[in-house]
């Protein structure tokens, strides 16, 4: 099966919900993968597994935390890019990323490189906001370079 690699990385603030008024950095960076074309031209759905940095939530080692999820891309269809990461705070705590990018024309850079979302804890409860960029100067160059197709060889048995 043919697929592709590539890897994203993007960085902003958030904040808490019960306080709104301290914002706080988060980034994450995460390789992008497709085992198969037909799968994902059905489904639109690109696996993310990569780590996630959110200050004095989930700093690890200062490098951040495994994270992992997945990207949908609905870009054409409903003009939005969803993204879902799941990860463990440094005390233990499930929680979620969630957010997407919504594609206008009238403001297709902004579209593409800004990030909305929100954070999530294991019953689903909103937590805090966060808006993360991609910057396509920095950004994309790598981004672009890290795009590798696959092949995935099933042997009969």
């Amino acid at each position: 099966m043919l697929g592709f690699q590539l890897s994203e990385a993007l960085s902003g603030s958030y904040y808490m919900l019960d306080e709104p008024l301290v914002d706080r950095a988060i980034h994450f960076k995460v390789d992008l993968g497709v085992d198969g074309l037909r799968a994902f031209l059905r489904r639109r759905r690109v696996s993310a597994k990569g780590t996630i940095f959110v200050e004095g939530i989930a700093e690890g080692d200062g490098e951040g935390v495994p994270a992992t999820g997945a990207v949908t891309v609905r870009l054409f269809e409903e003009r939005r890019i969803p993204y879902d990461l799941a990860f463990t705070a440094d005390d233990g705590r499930e929680l979620r990323l969630r957010g997407q990018r919504d594609f206008f024309v009238h403001d297709v850079v902004d579209s593409l490189t800004i990030l909305p979302a929100s954070l999530y804890d294991a019953s689903g409860t909103e937590i805090g906001r966060a808006t993360l960029r991609f910057d396509p100067r920095r950004e994309l160059p790598v981004t672009l370079r890290s795009l590798r197709p696959t092949v995935r060889i099933f042997k009969e048995r």
